[in-house]
């Protein structure tokens, strides 16, 4: 088994918590679930990883590995919070009032 597959994996769950945290899935066919073509990029990335020799397959995984937390830590800011819209759900980083 490719040492791959378990970071393309993490990535895919990040994909589908990032989409069901920013609500940016609700309208979608299946509710809450990202749409086939937000995983192009798991496909594409990590099966190029995944062609490299297995004299790599240690630096292709730890690279792997890398994105994944690339991505997590893309998914944390502090400071921001969330308000509610019209239109939906969108971040700001100035805190809101209500009145």
């Amino acid at each position: 088994m490719n040492p791959v597959l378990y970071p393309a994996l993490a990535e895919a769950a990040l994909i589908i918590y990032r989409g069901a945290r920013n609500g940016s899935n609700v309208m979608n066919p299946v509710p809450h679930l990202p749409l086939p073509s937000q995983f192009t990029s798991v496909v594409i990335v990590y099966g190029a990883l995944s062609l490299i020799p297995a004299s790599g397959s240690r630096f292709a995984a730890l690279l792997g590995w890398g994105f994944v937390l690339a991505t997590a830590f893309n998914l944390y800011e502090p400071g921001a919070t969330v308000r509610t819209t019209n239109q939906g759900i969108s971040p700001t980083t100035q805190p809101q009032t209500v009145s």
